[in-house]
């Protein structure tokens, strides 16, 4: 029945949100020692500002969060006073110093060795909408397939990136599995092209919307007991 295995990251596999604060601090901190002008002419309300700026003439970066950062750091740099020249140039070694932060990960408890576990049975895809790469996490070692909102231009609750997997590891949708935290983006994106879904809620909250997961586990290593009932129930 089920062949492929599907995983959201932020959130799902470790905690994002502290990280992506500790990286953009780590940004900010780079440029104000190699592009001092950017903190200086630049307040935060100015800073929040670019995102929307950069969004008004490039609508396509809305589903491309690397492309979309490096813009809107690009056109920070140029409104302090750089050339384009100079601007793109330490957008891109600003970036660079963002991403490496991004990846300072601490990953849930039992996450390893739950991957490790699944990916002897059934074939694991990752679909993500931000930018963490699995490659460079060495976790490709457990997944085949990686999808994310940058490579297909659309992010999730969007059909794309879960076509995507499910073309990639020619399976149908009934025969696989979505893993996720968010209701809309992971659950209900899933459910909308036919797949099976498990609500990652290790917060214990309530369900907010209708349709329902079909299951829901609060620690990962609740997935593969869980998935081994799921199976054995609907062969039933």
């Amino acid at each position: 029945m089920i062949q492929l295995v599907t995983f959201d990251l932020d959130n799902t596999l470790w905690e994002t949100e502290s990280v992506v604060v500790a990286a953009e601090q780590a940004l900010m901190r780079w440029l104000e020692k190699n592009a001092p002008a950017f903190a200086q002419k630049l307040d935060a309300d100015a800073r929040m500002a670019l995102r929307n700026e950069v969004l008004a003439t490039q609508p396509e970066l809305r589903h491309r969060v690397t492309p979309l950062r490096i813009a809107v750091l690009e056109l920070g740099l140029r409104k302090a006073g750089y050339s384009a020249e100079q601007a793109s140039e330490l957008a891109a070694k600003g970036f660079t110093v963002f991403l490496d932060a991004r990846h300072k990960l601490e990953y849930f408890p039992h996450m390893e060795i739950v991957l490790e576990l699944l990916s002897r049975q059934y074939q694991l895809a990752s679909i993500s909408n931000g930018n963490a790469d699995v490659r460079r996490l060495g976790l490709d070692r457990f997944f085949k397939i990686i999808v994310s909102a940058d490579d297909v231009g659309l992010s999730k609750p969007d059909p794309a990136p879960f076509l995507t997997a499910l073309e990639a590891a020619g399976v149908e949708p009934a025969q696989a599995l979505h893993i996720g935290d968010h209701p809309g983006d992971d659950i209900q994106g899933a459910l909308d092209v036919g797949m099976h879904t498990l609500w990652f809620n290790p917060q214990g909250k309530a369900w907010p919307q209708q349709p329902r997961p079909h299951g829901e586990v609060r620690c990962l290593s609740e997935i593969p007991p869980w998935l081994n009932r799921y199976v054995k129930y609907a062969r039933a």
